[in-house]
C-alpha cells in the first residue's frame, strides 16, 4: 500500500487530491428485515480478518506523517447491500467478496426466519466505510 500511495502521489499535480474509500475495521453486520421488524442475526467474517484494511490506514498515516499527503476530510458511512434471502447473499458474496464468510449460525439464523410466520422481507449486509479526501501538498 505504501508503495500505491507513492505512485499515486507521483502523479498527482500539486495540490491535487487522493479520495481514500475501504472498508472499516468493523466487522458487517447481517440483519433480516421481517414483517415483524428488523432483527441483527450476525456478522460476516473474513478469511484474513480484513489485515488488509488495517494495513492501509497504517500506509495511509505514515504517508501523512511523512508529508506526502496532508488529511483534509475524514469520517465513516454505512455502506448497505440488500437481498431477498440469506442464499441469495451467500451468491452474492461468492461472487464479489471472495474472503467473506457467512458463519454457519447466521444462515440457521437467516433460514430459520424464512420459515418462521414473519419471514424474511430481506436481508441486509450493513458495512461501515471510511472515507478521507486527501491532498498533495502545494509544493514538492
Amino acid at each position: 500500500m505504501v508503495h500505491a500511495l507513492q505512485t499515486v502521489q507521483s502523479l498527482l499535480k500539486a495540490g491535487g487530491h487522493l479520495i481514500d474509500i475501504r472498508p472499516s475495521t468493523s466487522r458487517p453486520e447481517i440483519i433480516a428485515r421481517t414483517k415483524t421488524g428488523a432483527q441483527f442475526i450476525g456478522y460476516l467474517e473474513e478469511m484474513d480478518d480484513g489485515i488488509e484494511y488495517t494495513q492501509a490506514g497504517a500506509a495511509l498515516k505514515q504517508s501523512i506523517r511523512e508529508g506526502a499527503f496532508l488529511l483534509e476530510y475524514e469520517d465513516q458511512f454505512t455502506f448497505s447491500t440488500y437481498t431477498d434471502t440469506i442464499q441469495s447473499l451467500e451468491n452474492y458474496l461468492a461472487e464479489k467478496w471472495k474472503d467473506a464468510v457467512l458463519p454457519p449460525q447466521v444462515i440457521e439464523k437467516a433460514l430459520a426466519l424464512q420459515k418462521s410466520p414473519a419471514g424474511v422481507e430481506e436481508i441486509l449486509l450493513k458495512e461501515q466505510v471510511h472515507i478521507a479526501r486527501l491532498r498533495s501538498p502545494a509544493a514538492r
